[in-house]
């Protein structure tokens, strides 16, 4: 169970390692990095690009392991039954064994007991027999002779009838004590045959058993080497990310400046038109101004008045459970591949580029730290840098990022934070 435990433990850090360095590389606050067009920027993204691929391969060599570690799983639970019911099947022989131990040695002392009273029974019918004879010749005589006839004839009877009586109990408990040992070496022989027989299958046992410990330190050395092989790897990965960062931050400051620079240029405008209101006059904006306002003024609250991205069944609702603590952070719309997605509101193309997990991904951001996510993407219709207006097209459902079935993926994002779409959504 501890190696399990071990096991489930390590695997949920590996996986966890995984997705919160894509959390920090794909989706990173203001998503400015990638609205930057120097080169600083391109090397950055073209990196970083690389970075994602390459942790591509290992989530899905970490996915390919974790079914690897499942089956390994499988095998370890199988041998340590296999040892549990070799160790169980050992101790009943062993317990079989002692107790085989003890009835032979009992046996021995019993046989020992009865040789020895055989010895001392033979050993009193020998002398019964003796002096019986001896008595016949000289005794017998005497007592034959002696006394009147009828005298004779009764001790004559009563003499013999005693020496029989006595030789025929001496013969019986020999005959009984002979009877009792052979059936006790019977038994012993017996007992010996079953501590044999249980012996080979002691040993027979103990190879099943050592074979099996055998098996599982096996599977346990594979096991370890396969997790301590991801977690290095992750580490470098780690490490990559934290020297990308530094790259990135200068392409982020670049991007935040040119945001910051519109937001300003908004507000002028704005002030142009408080000032027309108070002097009783108007200021009409041009075309570009109030493209400028609408794409740098935000979502607003959720009201319902955004259009759908595309039309479709929910798969997936914001905050719905993936695994484990994991939860979906967007929603999952199904739609036909090649089907148009369509900007939210108006803004301006932050990113247009495959981020491993989402696909190939269009970020438009929408001022004052709002922006809408759309991933999942057959293909781009838009560039980085370009303005959107609402409804405007800017890709094409597909199933990119290895998705099992065409949808689109899309994600509400507020001050960095994701927040629940759905209720933007209403034209």
């Amino acid at each position: 169970m501890a190696h399990k435990n071990v096991f489930r433990r390590d695997s949920r850090r590996v996986i966890h390692g995984i997705r919160i360095l894509l959390a920090a590389l794909l989706l990173p606050a203001s998503f400015a990095v990638f609205a930057a067009n120097t080169p600083s920027a391109d090397a950055s993204k073209n990196e970083l690009k690389n970075l994602q691929l390459n942790i591509a391969e290992k989530e899905k060599s970490v996915k390919e392991q974790q079914g690897k570690r499942t089956d390994l799983l499988g095998q370890l639970k199988k041998q340590e039954s296999d040892i549990a019911v070799a160790g169980r099947e050992l101790y009943s022989t062993q317990k079989g064994l002692k107790k085989l131990d003890g009835e032979i040695t009992t046996l021995g002392a019993d046989i020992k007991q009865l040789d020895l009273k055989q010895k001392t029974q033979r050993a009193l019918l020998s002398k019964q027999l003796d002096a019986a004879f001896r008595q016949g010749r000289h005794q017998g005589i005497e007592l034959i002779f002696k006394g009147d006839e009828g005298q004779r004839e009764e001790r004559i009877l009563a003499y013999y009838t005693y020496i029989g009586a006595a030789r025929e109990k001496t013969i019986t408990e020999l005959e009984e004590t002979t009877r009792q040992l052979h059936s006790q070496r019977q038994e012993e022989q017996k007992k010996r045959a079953e501590q044999s027989n249980l012996l080979g299958k002691q040993q027979t046992e103990k190879k099943k058993l050592d074979t099996a410990q055998s098996a599982r330190k096996s599977t346990l050395t594979k096991l370890e080497s396969s997790l301590k092989a991801d977690q290095k790897d992750l580490l470098v990965m780690r490490e990559n990310e934290s020297q990308l960062r530094n790259k990135i931050a200068k392409a982020e400051r670049e991007a935040k400046a040119r945001a910051e620079r519109e937001a300003r240029e908004a507000a002028k405008v704005r002030a142009k038109q408080a000032q027309a209101k108070k002097k009783g006059s108007t200021y009409t904006p041009t075309q570009d101004e109030r493209s400028l306002m609408s794409r740098t003024g935000g979502l607003g609250r959720p009201a319902g008045q955004a259009m759908w991205p595309v039309r479709g069944p929910v798969l997936h609702r914001f905050g719905d459970s993936i695994s484990g603590e994991l939860s979906w952070k967007g929603m999952v719309i199904g739609a036909p591949e090649g089907t148009q997605v369509k900007a939210v509101a108006d803004g301006r193309v932050l990113l247009a580029d495959w981020l491993q997990g989402y696909g190939l991904v269009v970020v438009v951001e929408h001022g004052k730290g709002d922006m809408s996510l759309y991933g999942y993407n057959q293909s781009a219709l838009v560039n980085v840098g370009d303005q959107v207006k609402a409804g405007q097209p800017v890709s094409l459902v597909g199933s990119s990022g290895g998705q099992e079935r065409p949808g689109l993926y899309f994600e509400i994002r507020r001050q960095g934070r994701t927040v629940n779409p759905q209720p933007w959504l209403g034209r």
